[in-house]
């Protein structure tokens, strides 16, 4: 594409020539520039694009875009207020997905984000709609998985290079998770979504947002950017999904457990190690469900799974859902069974609600003692810590601490900050080593015995310092199994 046509399809003005050249792509990483390219130079929070506006131009790049002018004659030079906004426009304009055609659904929340793009995609599947999702899993659909990016939410030119691969493949719908900080970084700029979904907001990411109320703004922008026949499906249980409901001037649906006369009510549910069933009641219609899914948290996620879809097919009207044939959520609520315990348990719970919900809902599962391994991540929200190691304590019979993605800062002053909420360390054992802390854990483990192994859930890596080392959880425990029961 002509870079004075992208421009101008972008809404960027920028008197230089020559506009005439030819496009071949763009970049924001300069080290993956090519001849041809456009490259967009970003301010981040770790390191500042501009400075290698060089090294780009040395790659190839015909064109510049960028905040700070550097005073470059070789090629042209575009300044923008914000670059961030830039890219997301332009690779808009480069991969002609300002018109989508597939049903864009949109899920934000702190918690609950992946099992409900999950829960969409197989009800879409059933339903015989060709189906893609993406987020914290990557990205996966019914011709390609992988991943167009290492964050729940691809950076602009990603996620628009992601909608053309999906308009491409003849993709119906596509359910994403959207990140707050996604919301905040522009990473969905000019992105229109035919359904937002807000299943909670809790305490996390306040290492990025400051507080509470930032991190609620950040979230709830994303109902901003619904069309104007798109659908919002809000989980009025939780306070802030309440405000946003009341506050909101658009289509709406409310989803409750508790509240009789939501749009959208879950009735008579029974929860079991088996997992979830019963009777959702919708505006015109009730239909009973069943999935494999443990917790009360989880009727929530299916009840606004639900909800979402019933709203892009109101066509729809079934008597019975059946989801029993729903593959394992990796990393959520991912049951090991071994010969030598009860049930391990492996889930991505890292923040205080979260794991406040996990182990309250496995009081169900018979169980002599709960064992719960867990730690919280490096260079993220410190306050969360010590809420963590309190909510443990209240629920778990034993508590081990280990490594969960310490990244930049000590793993002993990560794991000391989550003891400071522990009052009695009779229980307590700390092992930074993560794979010998669940070795640990599954030796001395009895055939009565319930162990979650929370925080990384389906993560294929462990951060330390600046390097991404293979790991995964669930594969650990199968290689102890593999070598103990024989």
């Amino acid at each position: 594409m002509k870079l004075d046509k992208l421009l101008n399809i972008a809404g960027i003005k920028a008197p230089v020539s020559p506009l005439n050249l030819e496009i071949t792509g763009i970049e924001y990483d300069s080290r993956q520039v090519r001849t041809g390219d456009l490259f967009v130079a970003i301010q981040g929070y770790k390191t500042d694009g501009h400075r290698f506006i060089v090294p780009a131009i040395h790659q190839g790049a015909s064109a510049i875009v960028c905040e700070i002018d550097p005073h470059i004659q070789k090629i042209p030079v575009i300044t923008v207020p914000n670059s961030r906004k830039a890219l997301a426009r332009l690779s808009q304009a480069f991969y002609n997905t300002a018109t989508l055609p597939f049903h864009l659904t949109g899920i934000t929340g702190t918690n609950g984000k992946t099992t409900l793009t999950l829960l969409l995609r197989e009800l879409e599947k059933q339903a015989g709609f060709r189906t893609a999702i993406s987020g914290t899993l990557g990205f996966l659909s019914d011709f390609e998985h992988g991943s167009f990016s290492d964050r729940t939410t691809p950076e602009s030119r990603d996620l628009h290079k992601m909608f053309h691969t999906c308009s491409q493949a003849g993709i119906q719908s596509l359910i994403m998770e959207v990140s707050s900080i996604a919301l905040e970084l522009s990473r969905v700029e000019n992105v229109t979504f035919d359904t937002a979904v807000f299943t909670n907001l809790t305490q996390d990411h306040l290492d990025f947002h400051g507080n509470m109320d930032r991190y609620f703004a950040a979230k709830i922008h994303l109902f901003s950017q619904l069309t104007s026949e798109g659908t919002a499906i809000i989980n009025i249980d939780d306070p802030y999904g309440s405000r946003l409901f009341t506050s909101l001037n658009h289509h709406k649906r409310s989803c409750s457990l508790q509240n009789p006369f939501a749009d959208y009510h879950f009735s008579e549910y029974h929860l079991s190690t088996g997992g979830l069933k019963g009777v959702i009641h919708t505006p015109d219609h009730t239909l009973s469900v069943e999935a494999p899914l443990i917790g009360v948290f989880n009727a929530m996620n299916l009840l606004q799974a639900v909800a979402a879809w019933m709203e892009h097919h109101s066509h729809i009207r079934p008597d019975y859902l059946n989801l029993k044939s729903l593959p394992a959520i990796p990393g959520r609520m991912d049951i090991v069974r071994t010969a030598q315990h009860g049930t391990v348990i492996i889930d991505f719970a890292h923040t205080p609600d979260a794991i406040d919900k996990i182990l309250k809902s496995v009081q169900e599962i018979p169980h002599e003692r709960l064992i719960v391994l867990f730690g919280c991540g490096g260079d993220r929200d410190k306050t969360k810590r010590p809420l963590m190691g309190q909510i443990a304590e209240q629920y778990a019979d034993q508590i081990i601490l280990t490594n969960d993605n310490p990244r930049s800062e000590p793993p002993e002053a990560i794991l000391e900050d989550i003891r400071k909420g522990i009052k009695t360390q009779q229980n307590l054992s700390v092992e930074p080593d993560r794979q010998k802390a669940i070795y640990q854990v599954l030796t001395d483990g009895n055939p009565g015995d319930l162990i979650l192994i929370l925080g990384k859930g389906a993560e294929e890596v462990m951060e330390i310092g600046e390097e991404k080392i293979p790991f995964n959880d669930k594969d650990i425990v199968q290689k102890w199994v593999q070598t103990h029961e024989i």
